[in-house]
């Protein structure tokens, strides 16, 4: 009886285990397995700031769709975001796009199976711009 209680607890101790591992993997690794395919550009929005008050606005809808592939490498079907073709590679909070030689980072504000948002600011003196893409499957 004693026995068969400490292999209940055994059981139950692993199991536990197994799934706090399961939930603590690499955040990064999750965007990398997900992002694989072909997501929608439904929205493109910049806003630009003078002195923290914004100054303007622009919206784009439906930019056409963009292609993350296993190997790295991604395509943009529309050529409105970052030319027809693109080396891709993420971290939990970034993900960084090459093309045409120059890389550049952009902050993911939020991801999910099947929704993402990245963004992009650029700061000067007094003005500030920010960019962002809005993605969907």
């Amino acid at each position: 009886m004693v026995i068969e209680n400490l292999k209940k607890g055994y059981l139950c101790t692993m199991l536990m285990s197994i799934f706090l591992l399961a939930g603590c993997q690499d955040d990064a690794q999750d965007i990398e397995k997900w992002i694989i395919g072909t997501w929608n550009i439904d929205r493109y929005v910049q806003e630009t700031y003078v002195d923290g008050i914004i100054a303007g606005e622009s919206e784009s809808v439906n930019q056409g769709e963009i292609v993350f592939k296993k190997d790295g490498t991604g395509e943009d079907l529309g050529g409105n975001f970052e030319g027809s073709e693109f080396e891709w590679e993420n971290t939990k909070s970034n993900l960084f796009l090459t093309a045409g030689g120059s890389t550049t980072s952009y902050v993911i504000e939020e991801f999910s199976t099947n929704k993402f948002v990245f963004s992009i600011t650029e700061t000067n003196d007094r003005s500030k711009s920010v960019e962002r893409w809005y993605f969907s499957k």
